[in-house]
């Protein structure tokens, strides 16, 4: 998207991305994401920022099972006891829970 695009044109039209494409992403458009993300607002200017760039697959699945084993163990469980957000079912948020 050229960044003359008004921000909230691109936040009414962008959608959910369900499948990506395989193609790697250049290391220009890496270093210019990470940019945005450093400059973006923070509570108290503190800017608590850490990123992981992975670009090798086995890598990815090692930092990947630790993830999921931090989100199964810690994060989930939070969650699924706690009530689902206003407009939603329980139900609904449950699926919406087994399926991460």
């Amino acid at each position: 998207m050229p960044e003359s695009n008004d921000v909230f044109e691109i936040m009414r039209t962008t959608r959910a991305m369900r499948r990506l494409k395989p193609d790697p992403v250049p290391d220009e458009l890496i270093h210019k994401i990470l940019e945005a993300g450093i400059c973006a607002a923070s509570g108290g200017n503190r800017q608590p920022w850490r990123f992981l760039v992975l670009k090798d697959q086995e890598i990815k699945k090692k930092v990947q099972a630790y993830y999921k084993r931090a989100f199964d163990e810690v994060v989930g469980p939070r969650y699924l006891s706690s009530a689902p957000p206003p407009g939603s079912s329980t139900g609904r948020y449950r699926r919406q829970h087994s399926a991460v």
